[in-house]
């Protein structure tokens, strides 16, 4: 008794240590996940900003052409509205007259070969201006020497809703130090840094920038490898630029550990208190079934060496008896070897969906996918536990696929994605949830590793797939309990291990293609017959 407890505190031990790690990195993840959804939304509404403005800004900068040598740049300012700004440099490439106060004197001569190219305006996609954290689009012309340019400032309503959920969420979580933005051009080698919360108030120097390019190309490449990259200091992820073809954005939020770590200190208390209890309560509970288990094998064991009825007519009872018990000390010491494991996936599988109930508890449109989620991976592992017979039914896959559509759609909505699909109608004899969870884990899968928007499913005949963009190394492991391609996406390597399972159960032949960034799992299935017989 006093091993098994000092061999529970040296677990509670192990435990703390873990559960505090995981449970900052998971609050991390969870917050820097949120900030990067915000920050896509407010990058789209930039970009949908700037293909509305593209001609009235290039409309603003003929009337500034026309009009440059009978008015003062302000008075044109008025006239243009608050939103533009006008710049005009002399021929050194130096702004000498501006609207905008912090790029008086600005040099542009190290960008002087691509302004020269600019013999008619040209309008530049949404750049970052670090010292106002506005985005703005730049037209100009290079001309007698000159260059004229007007920068326009993006600030509609949505543009600026999106901005303020992303500084509420640093006001409300004093751990965040900084978060900033990389626009990443891997041709040119160009990279700019933006800071989307702190005005630097300043241009950047030279050095700065160079600096800054320095370090954003450095961190595409890291990215590259892997994505996303989360450390005790900083998270980052990259994704692609909407607002330029072969260009990326590097998000990175800078994170104060210390201040972190505090904030935790009470919930990490509460979890060590609940680890006790349980482990107590697991102590006394073990030394129960032990005892139990001592019991039935001397029983077992007495009766195997009883000799008295050997030649009786009740030995064939007797050996029914014996067999009896040996299946049931049999099935028991399996329940106890599997408990743990159980266990394991319970606290993995769940951990994730209930900090994000916890965290945004009064944000409903996060609160619904979250919920979701929690259900789905609540349904596996039951799935895992018990498979025991379930009902046979002929079933529409079509309905099926499209109601479980229906219900990933506040997920995929969540997650930046949409799903796509081509269905028709096929009749399958199966298990209806069995289906259900096969539909989901796929759904599931392309939604979370999926590095394209758009996630397709298709029903032709007795052929169901599933095709998103990305990339599988080693496509005989992946079905394999436990083994999961990518690490820091989360879960626990149970969802194709199931489907698997339950192809096998219905005799469905399973195919997996990862070629051209693309990834399709293709289930071919057996056709109903009438009343679902074997």
């Amino acid at each position: 008794m006093i091993f098994v407890f000092l061999l529970s505190l040296l677990f509670i031990g192990t435990a703390y240590i873990k559960i505090q790690n995981k449970y900052i990195n998971s609050q991390k993840e969870l917050i820097f996940y949120k900030i990067e959804y915000l920050s896509n939304n407010f990058l789209q509404e930039i970009l949908k900003e700037y293909n509305l403005k593209k001609k009235e800004i290039i409309k603003a900068h003929k009337y500034l052409l026309s009009h440059l040598k009978k008015e003062d740049i302000q008075q044109i300012k008025k006239k243009l509205g608050p939103n533009f700004h006008i710049f005009v440099t002399n021929k050194n490439f130096v702004i000498t007259h501006t609207t905008f106060k912090y790029d008086q004197n600005f040099s542009l001569a190290f960008v002087k070969d691509l302004l020269m190219s600019h013999k008619t305006i040209h309008v530049s996609p949404p750049i970052c201006e670090p010292a106002t954290t506005n985005f703005i689009s730049f037209s100009d012309v290079y001309k007698n020497g000159i260059v004229t340019q007007i920068g326009y400032i993006y600030k509609n309503p949505k543009i600026n809703y999106f901005k303020e959920q992303i500084k509420k969420i640093k006001q409300n979580n004093p751990f965040i130090k900084e978060i900033t933005l990389y626009f990443i051009h891997p041709k040119t080698k160009y990279a700019q840094q933006c800071n989307i919360i702190t005005p630097l108030y300043r241009k950047y120097t030279l050095k700065e920038m160079k600096e800054a390019r320095k370090e954003g190309m450095k961190l595409y490449r890291a990215l590259l490898k892997k994505n996303p990259i989360i450390t005790k200091n900083a998270m980052y992820i990259l994704s692609y630029n909407p607002f330029e073809k072969e260009s990326y954005v590097i998000l990175k939020i800078d994170i104060n550990y210390a201040v972190f770590s505090e904030r935790i200190k009470k919930m990490a208390a509460i979890l060590i208190f609940t680890f006790i209890i349980i482990s107590l309560i697991g102590t006394v509970i073990v030394l129960l079934i032990n005892s139990t288990l001592k019991t039935l094998e001397s029983f077992t064991q007495s009766i195997k060496n009883e000799t008295v009825f050997k030649n009786n007519v009740e030995d064939k009872n007797l050996k029914e008896v014996i067999t009896a018990y040996n299946n049931t000390l049999k099935k028991l010491q399996e329940a106890i070897k599997s408990k743990d494991d159980f266990i394991h996936f319970a606290l993995h599988e769940l951990a994730t969906p209930i900090s994000i109930l916890t965290l945004y508890m009064d944000d409903y449109d996060e609160l619904k996918p979250a919920i979701k989620k929690l259900y789905s991976s609540y349904k596996n592992m039951s799935y895992y536990i018990d498979k025991n017979h379930k009902r046979v039914k002929k079933i529409n896959l079509k309905e099926l696929v499209s109601k479980r559509i229906e219900y990933f759609k506040d997920i995929a909505k969540s997650e930046n994605k949409k799903i796509i699909a081509s269905l028709e109608d096929f009749y399958i004899c199966a298990n209806e949830e069995d289906m259900e969870i096969l539909i989901d884990n796929n759904i599931k899968n392309a939604l979370k590793y999926s590095t394209s928007e758009a996630i397709r499913i298709n029903l032709k005949k007795n052929v169901l797939s599933f095709e998103n963009g990305g990339i599988i190394s080693d496509k005989e492991k992946i079905f394999k309990k436990f083994y999961r391609e990518e690490n820091v996406k989360g879960g626990f390597g149970l969802g194709l291990y199931i489907i698997k399972t339950i192809a096998e159960k219905y005799e469905i032949k399973i195919d997996v293609l990862s070629e051209n960034k693309t990834v399709k799992f293709i289930y071919t299935l057996k056709e109903s017959n009438e009343n679902c017989s074997n």
